[in-house]
């Protein structure tokens, strides 16, 4: 096992490794983890930046970026108990808000160690030490991260802290973008992806759902391994109500699937592969709905939830790899 600090790109980065995978993560970077290697079949699981210039043009398709909120914000406004919030509409395309506070913002690294057969790395971010974010949404609250590595499992933590002296509403998402197919051969026909979903939102022209859920028409072949061969995606899931709450990629070439797995909290899948030709695949878990503060719908359906002063939340996320012939 082992704990390095190195220059990437200019920024501070950090690289954990034991036996199996390595990872790296770059805190200057919104505490984005860049890469992800399976070791001995010597593979980066995530799209990883050949030079910073690429990172720049679109962060969110690199690594796995922290949404908070995730997704997009309906001409960046919302109103919560008597405030009305503006977002950036960094989406002009589309006039919305995407992505959220933090996946462009410096984080600070906590703590780097080895626990006994795991690795722990903790970051951290204070809302009262970044103007830009205060400007948007006016509240003391913190995020800290803790990544764990142990043996072919990285899991994910991600603690929000209120400080604030009034609640406020929070969501939070992982834009995680995988190569697809890992070994990047380009042949899709050899993978598979599945997702324990049961419903999918239906989205209007800018991509915000309409607050309608509808069947999966595929729902069987998503369940059980779907090719996603000419198969675009830029959609939204509803999370099954009973199984595991969990995507699945295979890549038979690889020999490898990816078991991308989220606690209950997350109750709605984002898929999107832009023209399914691309070369990557971002199965992205979000505890609440795209515009979800917007949705005139019950809150245990969008997933909004309120953090209340003194309170903090907890949410899971985990990556296992396994070898599969």
């Amino acid at each position: 096992m082992a704990i390095e600090q190195f220059e990437l790109y200019g920024e501070t980065a950090i690289r954990v490794q034991n036996e199996e995978l390595a990872f790296t993560l770059v805190p200057a970077w919104g505490s984005n983890l860049l890469s992800l290697r399976l070791k001995n079949k010597d593979l980066e699981l995530l799209r990883f930046p050949e030079n910073q210039e690429l990172y720049k043009a679109d962060p969110i398709l690199y690594g796995l970026p922290i949404l908070f909120p995730p997704n997009r914000i309906a001409d960046g406004r919302f109103a919560f108990n008597g405030r009305d919030y503006q977002f950036d509409i960094n989406d002009a395309a589309e006039h919305n808000h995407t992505h959220g506070l933090l996946f462009d913002a410096p984080w600070k690294i906590l703590r780097a160690e080895a626990e006994g057969e795991r690795i722990v790395l903790e970051t951290i971010i204070y809302s009262d030490e970044h103007e830009a974010i205060l400007n948007r949404f006016p509240h003391s609250f913190s995020v800290q991260m803790s990544y764990i590595l142990e043996r072919t499992t990285l899991t994910i933590k991600a603690t929000i802290s209120s400080q604030d002296a009034a609640p406020f509403p929070w969501g939070l998402g992982y834009h995680t973008t995988f190569n697809y197919p890992f070994d990047r051969s380009g042949d899709m026909a050899k993978c598979r992806f599945s997702l324990n979903a049961d419903k999918q939102w239906v989205l209007d022209e800018r991509f915000l759902p309409t607050g309608e859920l509808v069947d999966i028409p595929y729902l069987d072949e998503l369940r059980e391994g779907k090719s996603l061969v000419e198969h675009a995606l830029d959609d939204a899931f509803q999370t099954a109500g009973t199984g595991a709450n969990e995507a699945v990629l295979t890549d038979l070439n690889s020999g490898i699937r990816v078991v991308y797995s989220a606690d209950e909290q997350f109750k709605h899948w984002v898929v999107y592969n832009h023209d399914a030709r691309q070369g990557y695949l971002c199965p992205e878990p979000y505890t609440w709905i795209t515009n979800a503060p917007n949705l005139q719908l019950p809150q245990k359906l969008t997933g909004f939830r309120v953090l209340q002063p003194g309170e903090q939340v907890t949410t899971t996320t985990r990556i296992r790899i396994e070898e599969v012939i």
